[in-house]
């Protein structure tokens, strides 16, 4: 059989695995997606490293054919398992986030599954910043400015908020800021309520 660590195995690993692993990690900045684990996951990785082999692997094998030289070599296996599953990521990533397959889908008249899975992730995907009224479990509220500083936990089990500017609001009169931001722990909250900020142009 041979050790698990032969030149065969890591092999496999880099051209079947790796590649996967970098899509999947720069899709990521990007979009959630469908979150898998164990064999699915594996499969997953499989799947994006055979889409990024077929895309790009054809070099490698002209490299053999032409007898190019060993930095050329080099540089094209570098293309396959680093370069190219990083653009691929890179577009996938981009595209999935101004939803243009869903938009083709659209125009054929088809209402597929969201490939989000859940409107937390959705709504927080989406915002670059907003005035959020927070209201929790006990009737507590927390009123505040959502920006580029402000955070929310993509994970199921962590739904945290962070709220990068709490505003006082009084009974009557409007929202008073403060300096001070507050985290909001997994599980407390009831809603969160979103109001577009508006800038005046000119």
């Amino acid at each position: 059989m041979g050790n698990f660590l032969s030149l065969d195995a890591i092999y496999v690993a880099l051209v079947f695995v790796v590649p996967g692993y970098i899509i999947s990690s720069f899709r990521a900045h990007f979009i959630t997606g469908q979150r898998l684990d164990g064999h699915d996951y594996f499969v997953r990785l499989l799947t994006l490293s055979a889409l990024n082999f077929t895309l790009s692997g054809w070099t490698i094998y002209l490299a053999i054919a032409w007898n190019a030289e060993p930095v050329t070599r080099m540089l094209l296996w570098l293309l396959v398992l680093a370069v190219s599953p990083a653009l691929i990521g890179f577009v996938s990533g981009l595209g999935s986030k101004a939803e243009w397959l869903r938009k083709v889908y659209g125009w054929l008249k088809l209402s597929p599954l969201h490939i989000i899975p859940t409107s937390w992730e959705y709504q927080f995907s989406t915002l670059s910043e907003a005035w959020v009224y927070v209201v929790l479990k006990d009737s507590t509220t927390f009123a505040g400015y959502w920006g580029g500083k402000s955070f929310a936990s993509s994970r199921p089990e962590e739904r945290d908020l962070l709220i990068e500017q709490v505003f006082e609001v009084p009974n009557d009169g409007p929202w008073t800021p403060t300096n001070k931001s507050v985290l909001i722990g997994s599980g407390e909250i009831r809603t969160v309520e979103f109001t577009p900020v508006e800038r005046n142009k000119g």
